[in-house]
């Protein structure tokens, strides 16, 4: 599955995007962070159990600094 989020450009966003992921029993296969002007474009590529991604994407989504989240089946 892949997540994008969308946060505005601050280390303490992404630093609780990355703390909620450690707390999701699900394994980070690839991340990528892109600053633009004023946000973060964060994208990671997570595997594991659909009920862990959606919890992960479901905890991600509660948090104030994040302006908006996709979750993106990128599985066949």
């Amino acid at each position: 599955m892949r997540i994008n989020i969308t946060t505005p450009k601050s280390l303490d966003s992404l630093g609780r995007i990355i703390a909620i992921t450690r707390r999701a029993k699900v394994t980070v296969a690839k991340i990528s962070v892109v600053a633009d002007a004023t946000v973060y474009n964060v994208v990671m590529e997570v595997e594991g159990e659909t009920d862990e991604v959606r919890w992960l994407v479901a905890k991600l989504d509660k948090l104030p600094e994040v302006i908006s989240i996709e979750q993106i089946n990128i599985n066949p």
